[in-house]
């Protein structure tokens, strides 16, 4: 059978691609009807019907759940960008109707969620309560592919060093929104808070909690302590989950490198201090990247604008040249 472009468009519904969308991304039909609210044999019944309208399968089925073929795959790239298209158009014609409403899914890292993140949520809400948020916390080399998509509205995070180089940039801009600092923390109570000054060397030997190696902020770390002269110490936890990583320093001897806006709240409320090391430790811009190629919905418009609102805020109210509140420096 020859397909044309009349007959794909006179037999295939959105609805399918959406359904076939969802069985993929959780790998399995079940997952799937409970994340679509609709029944196991509903969802089978979808998938049975592309299949036959294809004359050839498109999902294989395993012990670890379902993965598309060939053929599957190619189809569900397509998906994407038409779901992406049909969100846009489905935002656009409520915020026509409605006033300001609509979705937008936004991907990030710690960098981004801890503050500014839920300042621009805040913001967002007062400005337009109806707007649907949500978050997806992940690694960029997972997100920046997922907005290129179509799946994220915007992803926000640190600006890779390499980003004109990446495979990405072509496909997605960056606005680079403030620069952040890396600082070293431990628990208030920590015993090295006593010196007013310390350098890398007097806490090398303390348990430290370093980012996951997949990460560029653990490549970070790593530089650091390459230019301190010290190998990377050998009681290490690595670990990017900001409440694992506080939990840990509560012991008054675990040490941490995170980002300066991550720890802001926790050492404003004096479960932790940051160590005086007499300079910053840089860490890079924080930006909002979008795609280069699909229209933003009037949701991620406002978000955007929500983002640099919490930006200028963030800028005036923490100085990057000062330690945190509640550091040695002020003990």
């Amino acid at each position: 059978m020859k397909f044309t472009t009349l007959s794909i468009a006179r037999k295939l519904k959105f609805y399918q691609l959406i359904v076939y969308a969802q069985v993929l991304e959780n790998g399995s039909i079940l997952r799937a009807a409970q994340a679509l609210n609709l029944t196991q044999p509903s969802v089978t019944k979808v998938i049975h019907e592309l299949e036959a309208y294809f004359g050839a399968p498109l999902l294989v089925r395993g012990n670890r759940g379902v993965t598309a073929t060939p053929l599957g795959e190619r189809i569900l790239q397509r998906s994407k960008s038409f779901i992406a298209d049909l969100r846009l158009l489905t935002d656009e014609v409520n915020a026509f109707l409605e006033g300001s409403s609509g979705h937008v899914i936004v991907g990030t890292l710690i960098s981004a969620s801890a503050w500014l993140l839920p300042r621009a949520a805040q913001l967002l809400k007062q400005k337009a309560p109806k707007v649907l948020l949500s978050l997806r916390v992940g690694q960029m080399d997972q997100l920046f592919p997922a907005l290129a998509d179509g799946e994220l509205d915007l992803v926000v995070g640190r600006v890779p060093d390499d980003w004109n180089f990446r495979n990405e940039s072509p496909l997605l801009k960056v606005e680079p929104l403030y620069r952040e600092a890396l600082c070293v923390v431990a628990g208030a109570r920590h015993p090295m808070h006593k010196k007013k000054r310390v350098k890398f060397a007097d806490l090398h030997d303390y348990p430290w909690v370093l980012p996951t190696r997949d990460s560029f902020l653990r490549r970070t770390a790593d530089a650091l302590f390459a230019e301190a002269g010290l190998p990377v110490p050998d009681n290490v936890v690595e670990s990017l989950s900001i409440l694992t990583n506080i939990t840990l320093m509560q012991d008054q001897r675990t040490i941490a490198l995170m980002p300066r806006e991550a720890i802001r709240n926790f050492a404003e409320a004096g479960l932790l201090s940051e160590f005086d090391l007499g300079g910053l430790l840089p860490f890079g811009d924080i930006g909002c990247f979008h795609s280069a190629t699909r229209e933003p919905t009037p949701a991620a418009l406002m978000l955007r604008e929500c983002l640099r609102a919490a930006s200028r805020e963030h800028v005036r109210d923490f100085d990057d040249s000062k330690p945190a509140q509640g550091t040695s420096a002020q003990a």
